[in-house]
């Protein structure tokens, strides 16, 4: 009775500390939550919004914007009728994201033990790099979530043999790769590890994965007439393939955030706490294994275990083996659903030792993640404050002054400044917006999904802005602060503009690159910046 009453209290604390546990990853999401759409969300919002489910399914097929499956754009298209704002973009990637920080428990739980479980989900929920993708309108968030459940329904179809679990393993799975395309690794390496620990059910495990691939046939030409798209070739064009990338991709994946320098994010001394307590882990490790105790400090050796080993490397292997062999798809968010088997692979090392080694490993590790995931919260490390440029233009200046906008390479035709200013301001035509091209390197990329636009000389543009601005504020914005801008181009064209423009107030809105606006003043004439602020 005791025993019971024992186990009984124990699972409503681990109960609690689950829960607690996902709460806080919550709530490290919610700021970046209500970020500005950059980057390839802007693909997202240009693909779902404004159009039909069929409009969305067929925009994709047509092989010109986004090379990746239909799942979670459907559903996006169904989140984005909330209110067609960013937060309604993201509601599916912050759902999966935090849905992950529990399902990782019961990964941990089914395979290294309840101690590795709470500490992998701890790690999932105070991850900067998992914080950012759970906050991003687009299929990575989804992906993780249901290769994770792919595994745990494989997980229970072999325990257990029931006809649910394996047909629940064939549905997940065939949604993972409605998802993105580099699910395949990781549900191939689930399945070698399957096959060839449970041959008893290889017959099962065969059918099951015979049924999602007949799922996944309608789209299998769309997939062969992407492979031959020039668009598969951006990412060797954009950032290539060597050991340096892969050095520190493999740290901004692990402990660091995807676009921040890992000495700022989680910082130095986060980075020197996680190799401390993995030491002091392995330390422990040496000597339990002096002691002969290799089977109780070592549990990470059974099966369940080798299922995470295999999880935590399926992804940097398979993306990193395709990528030498074929196109080149090596970067840290394609690696994201080897995280789970990351986190408990950690969780099963740091909680392998025994008393004070033990305490000591879990706080150093979980302190080091705490930290990056505390960053988080910081404006600096949240994605470029567009929306605030643009609802500081639309409360500066008056309808049709000017915005030139240093242009930023991004998939399908929009830019962040554009989706800014249409959301705050009554019509898309209040202020008309002039581009300045894009870097030589980044023109040259004539390939969907990325679209180039024409490389405007900044003299061609400050002769139509000094036009468009006669008598009315002009405002200029380019990333980077005022002191140190990011684009030369803005700089450039300043200087081309004449000589009746001067410089009125400049605006520095902070993010993990910085927005500036400058707004100049038109000597000649009314000045509608002068007028807003009479």
């Amino acid at each position: 009775m005791r025993a019971r009453l024992a186990r009984q209290d124990s699972s409503g604390l681990v109960f609690l500390l689950v829960g607690g546990i996902t709460a806080t990853g919550l709530l490290l999401r919610l700021p970046s939550f209500n970020d500005s759409l950059f980057g390839d969300e802007l693909s997202t919002y240009y693909i779902v919004t404004g159009r039909s489910l069929g409009g969305v399914i067929h925009l994709l097929q047509g092989n010109s914007v986004d090379l990746n499956p239909p799942l979670y754009f459907a559903l996006a298209w169904a989140t984005e009728k909330l209110g067609g704002s960013a937060q309604s973009l993201r509601v599916v990637s912050l759902l999966a994201g935090t849905a992950t920080i529990p399902l990782t428990y019961l990964l941990g739980l089914w395979t290294v033990g309840r101690r590795a479980a709470l500490v992998g989900s701890a790690l999932v929920a105070l991850s900067p790099f998992l914080i950012f993708y759970s906050t991003e309108a687009r299929a990575y968030a989804l992906l993780l979530f249901l290769v994770l459940l792919s595994t745990l329904a494989l997980l229970r179809a072999l325990r257990t043999g029931r006809l649910c679990w394996w047909v629940a393993y064939a549905a997940f799975s065939c949604g993972a790769i409605y998802t993105h395309y580099t699910a395949l690794f990781l549900l191939v390496a689930q399945f070698v590890w399957a096959f060839s620990t449970h041959a008893e059910d290889r017959r099962a495990l065969l059918a099951a994965n015979v049924a999602a691939a007949v799922g996944y046939l309608p789209w299998v030409p769309t997939l062969l007439d992407q492979a031959g798209s020039p668009g598969t070739k951006a990412i060797g064009i954009l950032r290539g393939f060597n050991l340096d990338v892969v050095r520190a991709d493999l740290g901004h994946w692990s402990i660091g955030h995807p676009f921040i320098a890992l000495g700022s994010l989680p910082g130095h001394i986060a980075i020197a706490l996680a190799a401390a307590g993995l030491a002091a882990s392995l330390l422990a490790i040496m000597r339990g294994a002096r002691r002969a105790e290799r089977s109780r400090v070592l549990p990470w050796l059974s099966t369940g275990a080798g299922l995470v080993v295999v999880l935590a490397l399926a992804a940097p292997v398979g993306t990193g083996l395709y990528s030498l062999i074929g196109n080149v798809v090596w970067e840290p968010r394609n690696l994201i659903t080897s995280w789970p088997g990351l986190a408990l692979a950690g969780g099963a090392l740091v909680t392998s030792g025994t008393g004070l080694l033990r305490v000591t490993a879990v706080g150093l590790v979980v302190g080091a993640f705490a930290i990056g995931g505390a960053k988080m919260l910081d404006k600096s490390s949240q994605r470029p404050d567009y929306d605030a440029a643009a609802n500081f233009i639309e409360r500066v200046g008056v309808s049709g002054d000017p915005v030139v906008e240093g242009s930023i390479v991004t998939p399908g035709p929009l830019t962040p400044l554009d989706v800014a200013l249409a959301n705050v301001g009554p019509s898309p035509e209040d202020h008309p917006v002039l581009r300045l091209g894009y870097p030589s390197r980044i023109a040259s990329l004539n390939a969907p999904p990325y679209t180039r636009l024409p490389v405007a000389p900044a003299q061609a543009v400050a002769a139509q802005a000094a036009k468009l601005a006669r008598g009315r504020s002009l405002f200029v914005v380019g990333l980077g602060s005022a002191q140190a801008p990011s684009l030369v181009g803005v700089l450039a064209f300043m200087q081309a503009l004449p000589a009746r423009f001067h410089p009125v107030e400049t605006r520095t809105f902070p993010g993990l690159v910085p927005i500036s606006v400058y707004v100049l003043s038109d000597s000649h004439g009314s000045n509608g910046h002068e007028r807003r602020h009479a």
